[in-house]
C-alpha cells in the first residue's frame, strides 16, 4: 500500500500492449488496465512494459508507467524478467497485488498475485508452437499455478481444462470473458457499400481475422472456400487479416484455380477502425478454429451484426451459444454445407444476426473488468 496516499497498489503486467502488434492477450492487458483504472480512481496503478510503450491514450491520474529491462521474447529472458525485474520493481512500489495476464507468473513474486491463464493449448497439441515455448509451458505452468493466489481464465471450458490436467482446486480459479471494442458496431448500408467498393469491387465478401498460426485452421478454410466456390455461383470473395505468429508448413500448398486464387485477400495487419468497417461490411465471418480458450473474433462479429459460421471444438459453442452455425473444423464438407446454408436461407441469416446481436450484450470490457476487480478486492481484504 501507498502509505503516504493512503492508497492500495495494483501493478498490472502490459508488455504485450503493444500497438500495431496486438492480438489477444495484448487486448486483455490493454483493456482491462484501462478500466479498472478508470473504473477505480481510488487505487493506485502500476502498468509494466518490456520496452517503451507507444501509447496514445490519455492517461488516468492515477496510473504510473513502467519499462523494465530486459525485453521478455525469449524464455531465459522472460525468466529474468519475471523473477528478478518484476519483484524488485513490486517492493520498490510498495504493490498489494500483482496482475499478470500473459499465462506467466513470477516464481519470487513479493504481493499477492493474480495469473491469467487464457488456455492450454500447448497441451493438446505440438502443431505449430516452437519447442523451446512448449517446453517452457509445459514444465512451467503448474508452478505458475502454484505460486499464483488466485487464477483466472476466459471460459467455463478454459476452466473446466486446466482444473482436469492440473488439479487445481476449484475455488481458486475465476472466469473473467473477453469484451469487444466500441469499434465493432452496426454499420449503416452507405458505409458497407463504401468499404465493399475498396476492398472486393463491391462485393460481399467472406472474412477470417486472426493470427496467421496452424490452430487457426486456415488452411481447411481456404480449402472450404475453394470447394464453396465451385458449387456455387456466388462470387463472393475471401478477405484474411493477420500477421503470421508461427510457421505453419501446411499454408501455402493448394490447387487454387486462377480466378478463385485472385478472389483470396491477404489484408495484412489492420487498424482497429480497418478492423471495424472490414468487420462490419463482411457477408459473414469464418472462424474456424481448432481450438480456442475464447474466441473473441465471434464476438465481435455478433457485436457488428455479421453471421457466423464457426467451430465446434473448445469453447466455441460456449461463447457463441445459438447465435452461430457450427461446423467440424476437420471436416472441410462441413464447412462447406455450413457456408452453403447461410448463403440459401437469408431469413436464417436475419436470424441470426439478432441473435448475434443480443448475445454481444452478455460481453463487455467493463463487466470483464468489474469481475476482474472483485478478484483483486478478495486480496486485498477491503
Amino acid at each position: 500500500m501507498n502509505e503516504k496516499a493512503g492508497k492500495h497498489v495494483v501493478a498490472i503486467n502490459t508488455r504485450h500492449w503493444i500497438p500495431g502488434k496486438m492480438e489477444g492477450v495484448g487486448r486483455f492487458e490493454m483493456n482491462i488496465a484501462i478500466q479498472l483504472s478508470n473504473q477505480h480512481p481510488e487505487v493506485d496503478f502500476h502498468w509494466i512494459f518490456d520496452r517503451k510503450p507507444p501509447l496514445d491514450i490519455e492517461l488516468p491520474s492515477n496510473v504510473t508507467l513502467h519499462n523494465i529491462m530486459p525485453k521478455a521474447r525469449h524464455p531465459l529472458l522472460i525468466k529474468w524478467w519475471y523473477n528478478i525485474s518484476i519483484p524488485r520493481l513490486l517492493r520498490k512500489i510498495k504493490a498489494d497485488v500483482f496482475l499478470s495476464a500473459d499465462n506467466i507468473a513470477s516464481d519470487r513474486v513479493v504481493c499477492k498475485s493474480i495469473t491469467v491463464i487464457h488456455d492450454i493449448f500447448f497441451e493438446h497439441s505440438l502443431d505449430g508452437l516452437p519447442a523451446k515455448y512448449i517446453r517452457f509451458y509445459r514444465k512451467n505452468t503448474p508452478k505458475f499455478i502454484k505460486n499464483s493466489d488466485k487464477i483466472v481464465t476466459v471460459s467455463e471450458f478454459s476452466k473446466n481444462d486446466i482444473v482436469a490436467k492440473y488439479g487445481i482446486a476449484e475455488n481458486k480459479i475465476s472466469i473473467v470473458p473477453n469484451g469487444f471494442m466500441e469499434h465493432f458496431a452496426p454499420l449503416d448500408q452507405a458505409s458497407i457499400e463504401k468499404t465493399r467498393e475498396k476492398l472486393t469491387n463491391g462485393l460481399p465478401y467472406f472474412f477470417v481475422i486472426g493470427s496467421l498460426h496452424p490452430r487457426k485452421n486456415l488452411h481447411r478454410t481456404i480449402e472450404a472456400y475453394v470447394q464453396f466456390r465451385r458449387e456455387s455461383k456466388l462470387e463472393y470473395p475471401l478477405l484474411i487479416s493477420g500477421r503470421p505468429l508461427w510457421k505453419d508448413p501446411s499454408f501455402a500448398r493448394f490447387d487454387v484455380p486462377e480466378k478463385i486464387s485472385n478472389d483470396i485477400v491477404f489484408t495484412g495487419y489492420l487498424s482497429d477502425s480497418e478492423v471495424g468497417e472490414t468487420m462490419g461490411s463482411a457477408y459473414a465471418l469464418l472462424f474456424l478454429s481448432l481450438f480456442e480458450g475464447f474466441g473473441v473474433p465471434v464476438v465481435e462479429a455478433f457485436a457488428s451484426g455479421v453471421p457466423v459460421v464457426a467451430s465446434n471444438t473448445s469453447s466455441i459453442p460456449e461463447v457463441a451459444s445459438n447465435a452461430a452455425l457450427l461446423a467440424n473444423p476437420l471436416y472441410v464438407s462441413d464447412i462447406v454445407s455450413a457456408m452453403k446454408l447461410l448463403t440459401e436461407d437469408n431469413t436464417m441469416r436475419e436470424t441470426l444476426i439478432q441473435k448475434g446481436l443480443e448475445r454481444s450484450k452478455d460481453f463487455s470490457w467493463q463487466k470483464s473488468a468489474s469481475e476482474m476487480w472483485t478478484i483483486i478486492k478478495s486480496l486485498l481484504n477491503v
